[in-house]
């Protein structure tokens, strides 16, 4: 009995919960040629793969909140700035979240819709995919429809829902003659209290391990060189800084009240619970 309830307990851990805030980015308040946006109290990164992108503003009504046209999106619209396989991702160190849909104008490099092209769509945590799909078809072809934009909808991708699996970084690709991309209205999910399974916390491209999680206080860090970890709130409040060497390094977070702390090397993030 006690190794059933045991077994239980564990795989409740493992799994990943979560108490989700739904948000919208219509990035309307956001600063032109920013690589950067806030929404919900999080910070995300634009990461520029193939050519540059940063949030455009200087176009007003080219946008698309999902229901009207507005005036701020993330794009490649600087000059020369369109190739084929242009590309660039979504990304936070500092939180995890999940993605409901987001909307986008693909086209040629002058800005042409109706051209043949893909989009591809990979989520990805701590470097390591979680899922990847191809949009191949039902693109918008003219700007008398959702003003050009075409919608995204993890929720049913090929088929599929990937709106449920928790990512900190997604990857937008184009492929065929798409060589302008625009994204607006990013419907993404905060999930404060998310945590990760064992697997997760552990894939780490520096081989990271972090455990036990969840934690009365003790943890232990197993780090391929010397790396300083630092501890944060959920509110963002750095509240500890642990310093470890290569190898199996023992600390302690006792002192911290119990929650949800955001663990942050120089490179990954983990989350971990103090109980």
């Amino acid at each position: 009995m006690k190794s059933t309830l045991l077994s239980t307990i564990c795989a409740l851990f493992i799994s990943i919960f979560s108490f989700g805030q739904t948000s919208t980015e219509q990035f309307e308040t956001e600063s032109n040629g920013s690589a950067s946006f806030t929404d919900n109290g999080v910070i995300f990164n634009i990461i520029s793969n193939v050519n540059t992108y940063d949030i455009q503003a200087a176009y007003p009504n080219t946008g698309w909140n999902g229901t009207a046209s507005d005036n701020r999106y993330i794009d490649n619209s600087g000059l020369g700035n369109q190739s084929a396989g242009t590309s660039f991702s979504i990304k936070t160190t500092s939180n995890l979240f999940k993605v409901n849909r987001f909307w986008v104008y693909a086209a040629a490099g002058n800005g042409t819709l109706g051209v043949a092209g893909t989009l591809t769509i990979t989520g990805k945590l701590s470097g390591i995919t979680k899922f990847t799909q191809t949009k191949t078809t039902g693109f918008t072809a003219t700007t008398g429809t959702a003003n050009g934009y075409t919608l995204i909808d993890l929720t049913n991708l090929n088929g599929q829902n990937y709106s449920n699996i928790v990512i900190d970084q997604i990857q937008i690709t184009a492929g065929g003659n798409f060589q302008y991309l625009a994204l607006d209205a990013f419907t993404w999910v905060k999930d404060s209290g998310l945590v990760l399974s064992a697997n997760d916390v552990k894939a780490s491209k520096k081989e990271i391990k972090m455990y036990p999680n969840p934690t009365s206080g003790p943890l232990t860090i197993e780090t391929a060189e010397n790396s300083k970890f630092e501890v944060y709130s959920q509110s963002g409040q750095l509240v500890k800084t642990i310093e470890t060497r290569k190898g199996v390094n023992e600390t302690d977070i006792s002192e911290l009240p119990k929650g949800v702390y955001m663990v942050k090397s120089s490179s990954e993030s983990y989350k971990i619970i103090k109980r």
